[in-house]
C-alpha cells in the first residue's frame, strides 16, 4: 500500500499496527553512454512493485530519487546530495514515521554509495528500538547467483534495464569499460583503488579520471539480456519478500532510552 494514497487518519491507523515501512531509494547519475540517468531508481521501483503484489500490507513510501554520488558530478546530468545531507534526509523521513509508531523499516536501494548513509541511519534507529534493513538489490543477487555479479552500468544493470525499460537502452553506444590508473606502475583496480607491486591501495579520484564513458566493471555490455534481467529481478523480489516477512515477525531491539 502506498503512503501517499492514504488519508491521514488511514495512515495513522496503519502505522499503529506496526507495519513494515519500505522506501525505494536510488539516484540520478551517469551509467555509461548507453543507460538512463535513473537506472538506480528504476530497478528498486520495479522490485517494490512486485513486492507489493505479494505483500499488500507493507507500507511503501514515495521514492527518493536523489542519493550521494559526489565523485560523478563532472558527468552531465548527475545530481548528488552528498553523504551528510542524504543521511539527514533519511533520518527526517524515518523520524517522522518513528514518532507515529513505525519501528520496522527497509530500503530497497539501487546505488552503492547510498549504503554508508543508510547504515549510519540503521545504527541510529537501532539505538532507538527500531530496525532498518538495507536491501542493496544488485549486491544480494550476487549471493543468490554469482553469475549475476556486475559492475556499475555493466552487463548486470544493462540486463535489468532491458527487462524494465528496453526503450531507454542504447545498444549503439555500447563500448568496453575503461579504467585509467594514475601511472604506468599503478593501474586502476576498480573505482577507488590502484595496484602497486601486487598491493591494492585506495586512491580516491573523481570518476571522470577513472573512466571517461561512465561505466566500469568486469561484466561486458554484450553479456546483457532481458532474460537475465527478468531472472535477476524476480529472484531479488522473491528473496526480499521472505526478508520483509521475517522483519515483520522479528523481535525489535530494546531502545537505549528504555535501558536507561
Amino acid at each position: 500500500m502506498r503512503l501517499e494514497r492514504l488519508t491521514s487518519p488511514a495512515a495513522g491507523a496503519i502505522l499503529a499496527q506496526d507495519p513494515v515501512v519500505l522506501l525505494p531509494l536510488g539516484t540520478v547519475e551517469v551509467h555509461g553512454r548507453h543507460l538512463p540517468l535513473n537506472t538506480d531508481m528504476l530497478a528498486p521501483e520495479y522490485v517494490i512493485d512486485r513486492i507489493e503484489e505479494q505483500l499488500p500490507d507493507v507500507l511503501i513510501l514515495p521514492s527518493l530519487h536523489f542519493g550521494t554520488c559526489d565523485t560523478q558530478t563532472e558527468f552531465p546530468g548527475t545530481l548528488s546530495l552528498g553523504p551528510k545531507l542524504l543521511y539527514e534526509v533519511l533520518m527526517k523521513i524515518f523520524e517522522s514515521l518513528y514518532r507515529q509508531g513505525a519501528r520496522r523499516f527497509a530500503v530497497v536501494n539501487g546505488h552503492g554509495p547510498n549504503s554508508a548513509p543508510l547504515e549510519r541511519a540503521a545504527l541510529e534507529l537501532h539505538r532507538r528500538g527500531a530496525q532498518l534493513a538495507v536491501l542493496n538489490w544488485w549486491r544480494y543477487v550476487w549471493d543468490i547467483n554469482p553469475d549475476w555479479r556486475g559492475g556499475h552500468g555493466g552487463g548486470q544493470e544493462t540486463s535489468a534495464m532491458l527487462a524494465i525499460a528496453p526503450e531507454l537502452v542504447r545498444p549503439d553506444e555500447f563500448e568496453p569499460a575503461k579504467a585509467a590508473g594514475i601511472s604506468a606502475d599503478m593501474p586502476a583496480n576498480g573505482w577507488d583503488n590502484v595496484l602497486y607491486r601486487g598491493v591494492n591501495i585506495p586512491v580516491p579520484r573523481t570518476d571522470v579520471h577513472v573512466t571517461d564513458n561512465g561505466w566500469l566493471g568486469d561484466d561486458p555490455l554484450e553479456s546483457a539480456s532481458a532474460e537475465q534481467g527478468f531472472a535477476m529481478l524476480q529472484a531479488a523480489t522473491d528473496w526480499a519478500v521472505q526478508l520483509l516477512t521475517e522483519l515483520k515477525n522479528m523481535e525489535l531491539p530494546i531502545s537505549r532510552e528504555a535501558k536507561a
